[in-house]
This record gives structure tokens, C-alpha cells and sequence, in this order.
């Protein structure tokens, strides 16, 4: 008989060490942490709004920038509102899956900014290497099948990651030493 997976082990919630060893750590990096959270928040709005307003900004370098922007916004809202919960409210714990979900929202959106800034690097290289065929090879069509594939493409591939450490046995030992749920930190506890 195999082992139960971790459905059957009784570990539901996770806890988060965040700066545990120095609480007093924890209210100094909560300000600047917040401060960054609403500056990133609202210059990325801002950018968002500014090139959906401005018709000269309808342009495919425009279109990559706004999706960086959105990418980096849902990256900040999955980590920092948890981050700042625990400096301010001591609320360490995270569910199973909300772990595990966390994880791959990680991976996911920070695997489509890389691939989104390889895009953002060809755009300028056909715009200084070809310039007169700049306005034929970097459409609009292109961007948004460029988008679409980096969507597919991580949304699939960063899978695996999550699911197979949520797959793994979980014991009594259920305190990530991170602030977020990194892969090694959370598989480091797995009893297999």
C-alpha cells in the first residue's frame, strides 16, 4: 500500500516565517514595502490608462509595455498584501492550496515577464537592425499572437511545478522560512 498524499496527512495551512528572528525588523520593512506597493500599483495604473487614452501610444511597443504593467501589477497584488498581513496583523498561516496557488502564480507571471522583455528586445532590434521593414514585421497582429503564445505557453508550462510539490507527502513540519511560498522553501518540508 503507498503512502497517503497529503489529502489524508491533516496538514491544511502552512505558516510563514517572515523576518521571525527580528520582529522588531518587521514594522520598519512593512512602510517602505507599502510605500513601493502603492507606488508600483499606481504608476503602473497610471502607465495602463495613459496608453489606453492616448491614441499616439497605439502603437506595438505600447501594447508589450501594458501587458508588462498588467503582469507586474497581478505579481504585486499576489505577494505584498500577504507579506504586509504578517508584518502588521502576525497572520502567518496560508492554506494548502492557497500556497500551492500562490506558487504558481509566481512562477507563471514572472516566466511571462521574461518572455515578455525577449519580445520587448526583439521589437527594438528589428526597429534599429530594419527599420524600413520595422512597420511590416512588428504589427499588432504580431504583438497580440506574441501575447497569446507567452500567455499559453506559461499559463502550461509552469504547471507542472506546483502540482507535483502539492503532490508530496507533508508532515508535522509545516513553517516555510520565506515570506512567500517559493518552490525549494515549501518542498523542503515534504516528508518523502
Amino acid at each position: 500500500m503507498t503512502a497517503p498524499r497529503n489529502g489524508s496527512t491533516g496538514v491544511s495551512d502552512f505558516f510563514l516565517n517572515c523576518f521571525v528572528r527580528s520582529p522588531s525588523w518587521q514594522l520598519w520593512l512593512s512602510l517602505p514595502l507599502n510605500l513601493l506597493f502603492l507606488l508600483a500599483m499606481g504608476a503602473n495604473s497610471i502607465l495602463l490608462i495613459t496608453i489606453r487614452l492616448e491614441a499616439s501610444l497605439h502603437q506595438p511597443m505600447y501594447y508589450l509595455l501594458s501587458f508588462l504593467s498588467l503582469l507586474d501589477m497581478v505579481l504585486c497584488l499576489t505577494v505584498i498584501p500577504k507579506v504586509l498581513a504578517i508584518f502588521w496583523f502576525d497572520l502567518r498561516a496560508i492554506s494548502f492550496h492557497g500556497c500551492f496557488f500562490q506558487m504558481y502564480i509566481m512562477n507563471c507571471l514572472l516566466a511571462m515577464e521574461s518572455c515578455t522583455f525577449m519580445v520587448m528586445a526583439y521589437d527594438r532590434y528589428v526597429a534599429i537592425c530594419h527599420p524600413l521593414r520595422y512597420p511590416s514585421i512588428i504589427t499588432d497582429q504580431f504583438v497580440a499572437k506574441a501575447a497569446i503564445f507567452i500567455f499559453a505557453r506559461n499559463v502550461f508550462i509552469t504547471m507542472p511545478i506546483p502540482i507535483l510539490s502539492a503532490r508530496l507527502r507533508y508532515c508535522e513540519r509545516t513553517v516555510i522560512e520565506n515570506c512567500i511560498c517559493a518552490n525549494m522553501s515549501v518542498s523542503r518540508l515534504s516528508c518523502d
